[in-house]
């Protein structure tokens, strides 16, 4: 990490890609996974481009992000798409991996079922799938997964107790006593299973730590012990205050060495992406937008410089206020008007929303805030210790629409 080629960002877009009743198109997957990775590396054809980083001997890790699935049917929901993870692994396996030194993975094992990439993996012979713990809790911080949990799961694996990263801070549904509070363990899945990995990012939002992209896929969905990044608000005296360490967490847990070496490939999920709300699937259907686009990178900090400026737009379009400029601090009545007038000034189009339905959109936004702000600085911050290019201007975007 930054890999290969830093600074370099290549988006596939293809109008395609995604029906408007936000139907994923397996063919357009297909063609776009040829071209991002051949425009990335320079080779003439996609099997030579995927050999330039993988070779038969390596085990090869592909994270999910299942975070923003569908509940129900009226959802749209913004994942990493099963058409782009089984198009991943079958160029994988073309290039000469083995499909048992394939591993498909997640941070829960329920999030991975509920999002229906076991089922996906039926349709995929030999290839395995594991999760570094069965659900999600407050507390965070057994080694083995489980937080309490009962009923043993084979394909939960738990965190290596000797790779592990400190910080100064805890959550307070932690025990005082417990010194485990202050450290973060590395999935076992990237510390000792795995020799290379790729990253599924999808294009978000996030309410605290402003974006969701491959950084925050990679520190939240290797590590445990992350729900101290992003606190519940606490109340001092007559005002709520929500601490939020997402801008430090995110960068100290993706230094970590083996992350660090491991990380191989990261193709950004930008089908179907959130601009407000995220990362969940409590996002209601205008949050939502077909950007129809996939992402290509060895370089994260790249990736997501490229990612945040986008949402931003999306945003503006929609008449919101930057991420940046969300939070409780943030986030009044002013700020918010002022944007969406901006909007109209710039002639920047509100999609679907009309003008009083953005105001209720935004009115529905600032209820949902939890942080005094949510600025992606854990992307500059990654920059400045050398995870990639922050600098928008070592920041080579190339946007080929097909």
């Amino acid at each position: 990490m930054p890999g290969r080629f830093p600074g370099r960002v290549v988006e596939i877009h293809d109008p395609r890609s995604v029906s408007d009743d936000n139907q994923i198109q397996r063919d357009s997957v297909q063609q776009m996974m040829g071209r991002g990775m051949r425009e990335l590396t320079g080779a003439d054809h996609p099997t030579e481009a995927w050999r330039r980083f993988f070779e038969k001997g390596d085990v090869v890790g592909v994270k999910v992000n299942p975070v923003g699935r569908k509940r129900k049917r009226s959802d749209v929901g913004s994942i990493s798409s099963p058409e782009v993870l089984v198009e991943i692994v079958r160029n994988l396996q073309e290039a000469g991996i083995p499909s048992q030194d394939i591993i498909v993975f997640e941070r829960y094992a329920d999030e991975f079922r509920d999002a229906g990439y076991e089922a996906v993996l039926r349709e995929l012979p030999g290839v395995r799938w594991y999760a570094s713990a069965t659900s999600y809790s407050d507390r965070q911080v057994d080694i083995e997964g489980y937080d309490g949990q009962r009923d043993r799961d084979p394909h939960v694996v738990g965190y290596d107790r000797d790779a592990f990263v400190h910080m100064g801070f805890a959550s307070p549904d932690h025990d005082p006593k417990d010194d485990r509070r202050f450290r973060s363990h590395l999935s076992l899945i990237v510390a000792r299973m795995v020799n290379k990995f790729i990253t599924i990012p999808v294009l978000k939002d996030h309410r605290s730590a402003g974006v969701t992209l491959a950084l925050k896929n990679i520190s939240h969905g290797m590590n445990n012990n992350v729900a101290r990044s992003h606190i519940a608000p606490l109340k001092r005296g007559d005002s709520v205050n929500g601490p939020n360490q997402c801008n430090t967490f995110i960068p100290t847990a993706v230094a970590q060495p083996a992350i660090r070496q491991k990380a191989t490939l990261h193709i950004m999920d930008g089908l179907i992406g959130v601009y407000e709300g995220g990362p969940g699937s409590w996002n209601r259907t205008w949050a939502t937008w077909r950007h129809k686009s996939l992402f290509f990178a060895t370089d994260p900090v790249a990736m997501d410089m490229v990612g945040w400026d986008i949402i931003d737009n999306q945003r503006l379009k929609a008449g919101w206020p930057t991420v940046g400029r969300m939070g409780l601090m943030n986030s009044t009545p002013a700020v918010r008007a002022g944007a969406a007038l901006a909007g109209l000034a710039n002639d920047q189009p509100l999609g679907a929303l009309t003008l009083t339905a953005a105001g209720d959109n935004l009115e529905a936004g600032r209820a949902s805030e939890s942080f005094e702000r949510r600025q992606p600085e854990h992307i500059l911050l990654g920059g400045t210790i050398g995870l990639g290019v922050y600098d928008r201007r070592g920041i080579d975007h190339r946007r080929v629409t097909v």
